[in-house]
C-alpha cells in the first residue's frame, strides 16, 4: 500500500467554521449568477478526447523507508517511490545503498508502465539477501519519449540485492541499472504527451512528432532540447528541421518571464542557418514551446545576441505569424454513398432538430460527382478534390479511374491482392499489392493527364519484405503513410507510420521504416487518419475477441487499452462491429463511419453505432 505525506491545513471549528461556510456559499451563489446558463448559439466544437488526461495540480510526496522495514517492504517502497513529484527523487534514493544511487537511471532508462487498478506490483524473496519485483506491464516508454504498448499479460521482472546500511536493509541495484516503474495513474500525473514539430519538404506545413515528457517546471527546456535534435528515423526523408546540426542550448534552461515569453538562447552554431532555415527554426520552436500553458511568446537568441528571422521580429506567438501552418481537422457535411451501381450524395451524420428548425446540408448531385460504377468494382476511394474515384475489381487484380465527364481509365495489370486505394493531398493514388512476381509492393500513380491511364510506380520500402500490405492511408499533410501489414497468411498484424520521401515535384520516392503503432492489435482490416496525430483502426486486440473500431494517437497508444490513468479501459472502447469492412471519417473521431460486409453504413453515436444508410461504399474525399 502506498503511503503519502499529505499536508493538510487545520480544520476551522465552531463559529469560525460557520462563518466560512456562509462566506463560501455567498461566493458560490455570486459565481453561479454570473454564468448566464448554457449558450443558446455558437459553433459546435470537439470536446476532450476519450481518456484524455487532465494534469492533476496535486503534488505527491512519497514516504521514505520506515525503521526496521522488511526486505520486501523496502523493495516495494523503492519501486513506488518513483511516483514522487520531486524531480530530484531524493526520497527514493533513501532506499538505496550509496553505491546504487548512480545506478538508478530514472531519467535515462526506459519507464515501465503498469496497471494502477490491478495492484500488480509483486515482491518475492529469492534468498537471504535478494528479492525479485515484478509487474504486469502495459507499456514501455523510451528515454526519447516513445510510448510502446506491450502485449496483454506481459510481465516485467527485476532482481534486487539487499544489504544492511546502518542496521537497516537497503537495495543494491543490478550493475545494468534500473529505471522507473510507474502505475498508470502516476504516469498520467508525471508525464505529458507533447508534439515536436518539423517541416514538410514541399511546403510550409508543420508535421507533429508526439512524445512523452516529464511534466513540471523544466518542461519548456525539455521540449526545446528535443526540438534541437535531428529528425527521428521514421520521418528522416519526409520532413526537415531548420535547426543547424550543431546548434545546442547555450545555457542549461529556457526561462519564461512574467509576460509568458520563453527565451531560447542557442549556441553560435545557430547562426549558420540560412534565412529560410532560420524562419523554419523559429516556427518549429514557437509551435513546440507554445504547448506549455505558461508560454505565450517565443524569442530566439544566439549566445545572447539577436537571432531574428528575415522579417526582423523579436518574438513570435504562433507559427502562423511566420507563414507556417498546422493542418486543422477536416470535416465534411456530405459524402458519396454507393448503392448497387448508383452513387448519390448524403449527409451521414445529420439528425433534424425540429425544436430549432435545423436544416441539413444540400445533398444535390454536384457536377463533379460520378453517377455510377458497375457492381463488379467493389473497393472504392474518392480523390481529395472529389473529382475522381479509384475502383478495385472484385478479384483484387484490376484498377480503374472514373470521372464524371471523362471516359473511364483502366490501368494495365500490375499486381494482385490490391488493397483499398488511397489518395494523398497532391493527387497521387496509393495502392498496396503483390507485384506480378508475387513480391509485396506499395505503388503510386501520378495524377492522370488526359485519357492516358497513369502507370504504377513502386515506392521502395525495404522493411516490407516478407509481409503484405493490408491497408494504407496518407496523412493530411502528405508526409506520412499509415500502413497495416501482416504475414502472407494474415497473422502477426502490424500497424505503423512511415515517412514519405518525395522528389522536388512531389513524386513519392521512398518510405522510411515505420514507427510501430497499436502494438496490441492482432488483426487489422482497415485504418484511416483522423487528423495530424490521431487515427482509427478496424481490428481486434484479443485474438478471440470481436472486431471493433479503435481510436489511437501516434505515440500514445490505443483508447480502450488500459493506459494513462484510465479507470476502466472498457469505458473508452467503441462498440464492436464484427462484420466491419471499411472505416472512414467525415470529421475527426466523432465523425467515424463504418461500412459492413453486409452493406450497412454505421455512424458513431457516442460509444455505439447507428445505421444511417444501406450501401456498399461510403466515399469521403481523401479518405
Amino acid at each position: 500500500m502506498r503511503r503519502l505525506r499529505v499536508r493538510q491545513a487545520a480544520r476551522p471549528t465552531g463559529r469560525r467554521s460557520r462563518t466560512l461556510v456562509v462566506a463560501l456559499a455567498a461566493l458560490l451563489t455570486a459565481a453561479l449568477a454570473g454564468c448566464g446558463g448554457l449558450p443558446a448559439s455558437g459553433p459546435v466544437v470537439d470536446g476532450r478526447r476519450l481518456g484524455e488526461s487532465v494534469q492533476d495540480p496535486v503534488r505527491v510526496s512519497v514516504q521514505g523507508p520506515n525503521p526496521g522495514a522488511t526486505q520486501e517492504s523496502i523493495a516495494g517502497g523503492f519501486v513506488r517511490a518513483g511516483a514522487d513529484t520531486d524531480e530530484t527523487r531524493q526520497t527514493g534514493k533513501e532506499f538505496l545503498t550509496p553505491q546504487s544511487v548512480d545506478l538508478w537511471r530514472w531519467s535515462t532508462a526506459d519507464i515501465v508502465v503498469y496497471d494502477s487498478l490491478a495492484d500488480g506490483l509483486t515482491v518475492r524473496k529469492m534468498s537471504a539477501d535478494r528479492v525479485q519485483v515484478s509487474v504486469q506491464a502495459i507499456a514501455r516508454v523510451t528515454p526519447e519519449g516513445r510510448y510502446e504498448e506491450l502485449a496483454p499479460g506481459t510481465t516485467v521482472k527485476a532482481d534486487f540485492g539487499l544489504s544492511k546500511v546502518g542496521g537497516e536493509w537497503r537495495i543494491q541495484l543490478p550493475a545494468t541499472g534500473f529505471g522507473l516503474w510507474l502505475d498508470t495513474s502516476s504516469f498520467d500525473r508525471l508525464y505529458v504527451n507533447q508534439n515536436v514539430y518539423y517541416v514538410t519538404l514541399t511546403g510550409r506545413v508543420l508535421v507533429p512528432d508526439p512524445r512523452w515528457f516529464p511534466a513540471g517546471p523544466r518542461l519548456t527546456t525539455s521540449l526545446a532540447r528535443a526540438q534541437l535534435e535531428p529528425v527521428p528515423p521514421y520521418l528522416q526523408g519526409a520532413v526537415f528541421t531548420g535547426v543547424p546540426p550543431k546548434a545546442k542550448l547555450a545555457v542549461n534552461a529556457v526561462p519564461v518571464d512574467d509576460g509568458g515569453r520563453a527565451v531560447v538562447d542557442l549556441s553560435a552554431a545557430a547562426l549558420e542557418a540560412n534565412p529560410d532555415a532560420r524562419t523554419a527554426m523559429w516556427a518549429q520552436l514557437t509551435a513546440t514551446l507554445s504547448q506549455v500553458a505558461s508560454v505565450t511568446q517565443v524569442s530566439l537568441t544566439a549566445e545572447g545576441a539577436g537571432l531574428e528571422p528575415p522579417d526582423g521580429r523579436l518574438t513570435a506567438s504562433s507559427a502562423d505569424q511566420l507563414g507556417f501552418s498546422q493542418l486543422p481537422t477536416l470535416s465534411f457535411d456530405t459524402a458519396l454513398l454507393r448503392t448497387g451501381d448508383q452513387i448519390r450524395r448524403i449527409d451521414p451524420r445529420y439528425v433534424p432538430d425540429s425544436t430549432v428548425g435545423a436544416r441539413g446540408p444540400d445533398t444535390k448531385r454536384l457536377d463533379v460527382d460520378v453517377a455510377s460504377i458497375p457492381k463488379g468494382w467493389t473497393t472504392l476511394a474518392l480523390s481529395t478534390d472529389g473529382k475522381q474515384i479509384a475502383a478495385v475489381g472484385g478479384d483484387l487484380k484490376d484498377l480503374s479511374l472514373w470521372q464524371a465527364k471523362s471516359k473511364t481509365l483502366k490501368v494495365a495489370p500490375f499486381g494482385t491482392e490490391l488493397t483499398r486505394p488511397a489518395y494523398d493531398p497532391s493527387g497521387y493514388l496509393w495502392v498496396g499489392a503483390l507485384d506480378l512476381l508475387g513480391a509485396p509492393q506499395i505503388f503510386v500513380f501520378p495524377p492522370a493527364v488526359g485519357e492516358v491511364p497513369p502507370k504504377p510506380v513502386p515506392v521502395p520500402a525495404a522493411w516490407l519484405a516478407g509481409r503484405r500490405v493490408v491497408s494504407l492511408n496518407v496523412s493530411p499533410d502528405g508526409a506520412r503513410l499509415l500502413v497495416a501489414t501482416a504475414l502472407p497468411d494474415g497473422s502477426k498484424a502490424q500497424l505503423g507510420v512511415s515517412g514519405i520521401t518525395r522528389s522536388s515535384n512531389g513524386q513519392p520516392t521512398k518510405l522510411d521504416a515505420p514507427l510501430r503503432e497499436g502494438q496490441p492489435l492482432t488483426l487489422v482490416r482497415d485504418a484511416v487518419w483522423l487528423d495530424a496525430t490521431d487515427y482509427a483502426v478496424l481490428g481486434r486486440v484479443d485474438p478471440t475477441g470481436p472486431v471493433r473500431p479503435w481510436l489511437g494517437s501516434v505515440g500514445a497508444g490505443l483508447e480502450g487499452v488500459r493506459r494513462r490513468g484510465s479507470p476502466d479501459p472498457a469505458t473508452n472502447r467503441l462498440a464492436p462491429v464484427a462484420d466491419g469492412r471499411v472505416i472512414t471519417s467525415v470529421g475527426g473521431p466523432r465523425g467515424l463511419i463504418v461500412v459492413t460486409s453486409g452493406g450497412e453504413v454505421l455512424a458513431r453515436a457516442g460509444a455505439s453505432w447507428r445505421r444511417v444508410a444501406s450501401g456498399t461504399n461510403l466515399l469521403v474525399p481523401g479518405r
